[in-house]
């Protein structure tokens, strides 16, 4: 096996675990936290998840960066290369959108619920954030998919 094919593996056991956990809390989960304004049990997914989740999101940008530089050479990454340089400024896009998403939502949002200062907005803002991250981790799949498309 190559070191790109174990990449590979772990990078797509990464993605598993990162992308279904978001889906799995944004179709089942977050609907009732939501109706109920259920904050603490938000907050003890969130507890349980986080560690694993970002631990898989980690995983997937180590293989992701190696995986490209495999392909093409970081000093390449911006040269016109046609359909490849798409994939990769689309898989770099996802990437920046979901630290974006995730940073504030970490740092705004779930602070807040800990802290107790909410409204009974917040759990809506946050379900709007975990939509996105859903939408960026889909992106992140399909735009990988088309690497060996």
């Amino acid at each position: 096996m190559s070191m790109h094919q174990m990449a590979l593996i772990l990078h797509l056991l990464g993605a598993s675990i990162w992308v279904g956990g978001h889906l799995y809390l944004f179709i089942r989960l977050m609907p009732g936290f939501i109706r109920h304004n259920d904050v603490a049990g938000f907050l003890k997914f969130e507890k349980s998840y986080e560690p694993l989740g970002m631990s898989a999101l980690a995983v997937q940008v180590v293989t992701g960066l190696y995986m490209m530089h495999d392909i093409v050479p970081v000093g390449m990454w911006g040269e016109p290369m046609g359909f490849l340089s798409a994939l990769i400024h689309g898989k770099l896009t996802w990437l920046a959108l979901t630290i974006i998403t995730a940073l504030h939502a970490r740092f705004r949002i779930v602070a807040k619920l800990e802290q107790g200062i909410y409204t009974d907005s917040t759990l809506k803002v946050m379900g709007i954030h975990v939509a996105l991250i859903c939408l960026w981790s889909v992106a992140f799949v399909v735009t990988g998919a088309m690497f060996r498309g």
